[in-house]
């Protein structure tokens, strides 16, 4: 019987002519496999390159953020004075709206560009988890160095830092989708969620680190930085083994088997390894995401739920508020300087909050941790709020200050790492490719939006909105978010058959 290249040894292909794999239980899995749980030091070496690939992209994002007075005098965007102390002390070029607009668009075109990265992931995730890693890198470098090398002027220099960040930006869609996917397959069901937390406190340390440079006023050595961490990551990614189910899919059968073992404790290798073994089988269908979304309808329902989770991340407003801090800072009251500190403070309480999440994450669970989180962020909201309605005439700098620390400290506790994180667990392989984009794409758009309503909104507006989003968003995770701790990753709750293997 003939067999094709590339295909599992040891299938068969049917009377149709469709290869068959055949189940787990008659493949030769090892029995030598440690009985001792799998340790955490162990499956944290594993996905070590993958967070390398997601500090880069948290630093890429935020890499813009404390330069914005510097830029406005290097491009000359507005009358003020070219001394950046005076500049810090008074406001005098910090608060010019047509900087700000600029500066904005800018941000704007580096989410457009991660909304496409997402897509293309649907593409690049299907040749290898490792490859879709590497290649993030293949855009970040050049988008980087277009902005670094921008030339000074008002029409050039910016037009070329804005196609710097577009291209960047599609890298950086590619992290919220790559990084997550890789993880997810590369981890012990028991701790999956902790690796997956840690990923984002190393995007969040990412951030932190790149307002933390921004202090010193080099902005073109911040912005050529994230060439140098992708360098390093790809030198990482260079001797990174493929997860299970591409390996499989590739035919090499022993290695997947290998791997299987080597990631999981002894008594789930089976069972885990029949799960990448049906996860092949379906995805050799090749039924495309819409043909398999009108024969079933769990298919809609999950990515629903997982892009109506992942909008509403970012419309609830705390990376808006992230990337638009010190500008909410300044208009409560603060000078461009203390604005610029405040923000390395908050930044360091969103990672410290986020390593906090990672002692829960697998006991609490994600549907309740999110809850909480989504609770936490409309109470803190509500707190920034109302001070500006009792006394919109009074100094209420502080209250917004102390709103602003504890929103994004509830933020970074679930709402911050856990919709990606949930993505790559509740759809199946056949699907995930697609699911995983649009549920990306979803969150990218929230941001989006949320970009130029806190750019033209007072601090009331603001507040309140994000505190009617947040409430909304507790609602929704409460009515039809499902739990994924403990579950495999090659299943879901969403799915009747995944349930039937164990998945769910």
């Amino acid at each position: 019987m003939s067999r094709k290249k590339g295909v599992v040894d040891d299938g068969e292909e049917n009377e149709e002519g469709i290869l068959e794999i055949p189940p787990a239980e008659s493949l030769p899995i090892s029995t030598t496999v440690s009985t001792a749980p799998a340790t955490d030091l162990k499956a944290i070496k594993r996905c070590i390159p993958a967070f390398a690939v997601a500090f880069s992209g948290g630093f890429l994002v935020s890499v813009l953020d404390p330069f914005q007075t510097q830029l406005i005098i290097a491009f000359d965007l507005c009358d003020c004075s070219t001394n950046i102390s005076e500049i810090l002390v008074d406001n005098s070029c910090y608060t010019c709206r047509s900087g700000e607009t600029l500066v904005a668009v800018i941000n704007l075109l580096l989410f457009v560009g991660a909304i496409l990265g997402c897509q293309l992931t649907r593409i690049f995730s299907e040749y290898g988890r490792v490859v879709l890693l590497k290649l993030i890198a293949g855009f970040i470098i050049p988008g980087s160095l277009l902005s670094a090398l921008a030339p000074t002027g008002l029409t050039g220099g910016w037009v070329q830092i804005a196609v710097g960040r577009f291209v960047a930006g599609i890298g950086m869609g590619c992290v919220c989708v790559g990084c997550p996917m890789y993880i997810g397959e590369m981890s012990p069901n028991s701790i999956r969620g902790k690796l997956q937390t840690i990923s984002w406190v190393m995007q969040s340390s990412g951030s932190w680190f790149a307002v933390t440079l921004g202090l010193a006023n080099w902005w073109r050595f911040v912005v050529f930085l994230p060439v140098v961490i992708s360098l390093i990551a790809l030198i990482m990614l260079s001797d990174v083994s493929e997860t299970p189910y591409i390996l499989l899919k590739r035919g090499s059968r022993e290695a997947a088997i290998a791997a299987c073992e080597d990631i999981h404790v002894e008594e789930d290798v089976e069972k885990e390894f029949e799960a990448v073994v049906h996860s092949v089988e379906i995805s050799r269908n090749k039924k495309k995401p819409l043909e398999l979304m009108r024969k079933n309808r769990e298919y809609v329902h999950t990515l629903l739920v997982g892009a109506c989770l992942g909008f509403l991340q970012n419309l609830s407003g705390a990376r808006s508020l992230l990337t638009s801090s010190s500008r909410i800072i300044v208009q409560a009251g603060f000078s461009a300087r203390s604005a610029n500190f405040l923000t390395f403070a908050l930044l360091g309480v969103n990672v410290l909050a986020t390593v906090a999440a990672t002692f829960i994450m697998d006991s609490w669970g994600r549907r309740k941790v999110l809850i909480i989180s989504f609770t936490g962020q409309a109470l803190t909201a509500i707190i920034g709020a109302v001070p500006f309605y009792v006394s919109p005439d009074a100094d209420n700098a502080v209250t917004t200050v102390v709103s602003l620390f504890a929103f994004l400290a509830t933020y970074a506790f679930g709402v911050g790492p856990i919709p990606c994180m949930y993505l790559g667990e509740i759809f199946p392989l056949d699907f995930k490719g697609f699911g995983m984009s649009m549920g990306a794409s979803a969150n990218w758009t929230g941001i989006s939006i949320t970009t130029f309503i806190v750019l033209s909104s007072s601090n009331t507006v603001i507040f309140s909105m994000f505190a009617i989003v947040s409430v909304f968003a507790a609602i929704f995770t409460a009515v039809f978010v499902r739990e994924t701790k403990g579950k495999s990753v090659m299943g879901s709750p969403y799915f009747t058959e995944a349930k039937e293997m164990g998945g769910g």
